[in-house]
């Protein structure tokens, strides 16, 4: 069960697979040492997080923090156009959060503040250790850490807006590089995390394709809705049929599928609606406005 809270006006949400990565991460701790180990990293990825949604909130967003398995993520309550001098300076923003905190525990506060604390030298290696080592690797130019979201944005000022494929090749290499490097050392955990860093590219580069190829079909998407505003049922489905089978993108496809359904409903073909739902990508649920046509359309039917 998750753990819920605010942080003033930053609602904040743990998952139990964070304390488990955690837990697994300090494994080599069998003591003490691991319940202050999990605070550390509580406390640092928090501040992390806290950095960029400090960020956000100063431009005027709403930010959410979630932990989890794989760290912290910072989303938005809602989405706005803030260019990429503001995405850079919230991506960076965390990091340099956890630079501050380094700082404070190295320069202003200095190991003999930790002297007298039970486990006090190995709590002060930690906060160094967690705030400012991965606040380096997090530097890194490789998505999804706030690196490759900085080079992300300065493609993209280079290119145009399309620097997402770039900064994903880029990842991939770095991902590479980083996998031999594991193997090198000899460090599992770090192999599996670029693996997944690795794979995770594979997948954008494709999904970035497939919206690529959809891109165009928004304008058939919306001489759709235009029919459905009309009630013209057979238009519907003139327009949004070869969308839905040439769809490549989930979003897109299902977006599609529904406007189908509808067409199908005002053109009294309740089993061609029905298909038409079942075939919804997984995630995407029938809208209710739909559900509600297609009982009516089933009661009208039974009379």
């Amino acid at each position: 069960m998750a753990l819920s809270f605010r942080l003033g006006k930053i609602p904040v949400r743990i998952q139990p697979s964070f304390f488990v990565m955690t837990v697994i991460l300090g494994a080599s701790a069998l003591d003490l040492r691991i319940a202050a180990w999990v605070l550390v990293v509580l406390v640092s990825v928090l501040v992390h997080e806290l950095g960029h949604a400090t960020m956000g909130l100063s431009f005027g967003l709403e930010p959410r923090i979630e932990l989890h398995g794989m760290g912290g993520t910072t989303s938005w309550a809602s989405a706005r156009d803030l260019g990429a001098a503001r995405r850079i300076a919230i991506s960076l923003a965390g990091p340099g959060a956890g630079f501050a905190v380094a700082a404070l525990v190295r320069w202003g506060l200095g190991p003999a503040a930790f002297a007298t604390l039970p486990l006090g030298g190995f709590v002060y290696d930690q906060l160094l250790y967690v705030n400012f080592a991965w606040g380096v690797l997090n530097l890194l130019p490789m998505l999804p850490l706030d690196g490759g979201n900085v080079t992300v944005q300065l493609l993209n000022l280079l290119t145009k807006g399309k620097g997402e494929r770039p900064a994903r090749i880029v990842s991939i290499a770095i991902a590479g590089l980083a996998l031999v490097a594991a193997a090198f050392f000899r460090s599992p955990w770090s192999g599996v995390l670029a693996a997944s860093f690795a794979m995770s590219n594979w997948r954008g580069l494709k999904e970035l394709s497939e919206r690529e190829h959809d891109a165009p079909m928004q304008a058939s998407l919306s001489a759709a809705y235009t029919a459905l505003e009309a009630k013209d049922g057979p238009r519907v489905l003139e327009v949004a049929r070869p969308v839905a089978l040439a769809s490549r993108s989930a979003p897109v496809r299902a977006e599609a599928l529904q406007l189908v359904a509808f067409g199908f409903l005002l053109d009294g073909r309740v089993a061609d609606a029905d298909a038409a739902i079942a075939a919804l990508p997984k995630g995407y649920p029938p809208h209710p406005s739909l559900l509600e046509l297609r009982a009516s359309a089933g009661a009208a039917a039974s009379v």
